[in-house]
């Protein structure tokens, strides 16, 4: 059985889950630009191949818009936890942001480097959340809104990081 994480551990495991969040938005950004130039270079001579590679620079921005999506959930959490701790009042402020995270979880494969930082941040959250629900009746209604504020954020930072107008090839 694992020791249950104090709220400071758990903050401690927000930020390093945004910071790992960073990182893979990185490597993905350099991947995407190279396919980007591959794709340019190849516009004329392989039009195909071309097309092949604005394929996966597509595929990579969707994996690119889930991990900020992520990344804002993550924030959304963060901030409440630290308003939990100042007010000290916990039922009702959570168990939307947990839901969130189910949610997001069950719609992308979190990689297997990634996934136990956000296991146990459920894990760690899972008691409190329990108890929320009968606090709040519309937990699956501010779940889904948060969902939505934090797609609609990545789709904001999605789109600021690349700003490459595609040619119809």
């Amino acid at each position: 059985m694992r020791r249950r994480k104090s709220i400071p551990e758990l903050l401690a495991d927000i930020k390093i889950a945004q910071n790992k969040i960073d990182f893979w938005v990185s490597k993905i950004d350099n991947r995407i630009k190279n396919l980007e130039q591959l794709s340019l270079t190849n516009l004329g001579r392989f039009p195909y191949l071309s097309r092949e590679y604005l394929k996966e620079v597509d595929m990579n921005k969707n994996i690119v818009l889930k991990l900020l999506q992520l990344k804002v959930l993550l924030e959304i959490l963060e901030i409440r936890i630290e308003t939990v701790l100042v007010l000290g009042e916990v039922k009702g402020y959570l168990a939307p942001v947990v839901e969130a995270f189910k949610n997001i979880k069950k719609e992308i494969s979190i990689p297997l480097e990634f996934s136990p930082i956000i296991d146990e941040i459920l894990d760690t959250l899972l008691p409190i959340e329990s108890l929320d629900k009968s606090y709040i009746p519309h937990v699956s209604e501010e779940a889904n809104k948060i969902l939505s504020e934090a797609e609609t954020i990545a789709k904001q930072e999605l789109n600021k990081r690349y700003k490459v107008i595609q040619q119809n090839i």
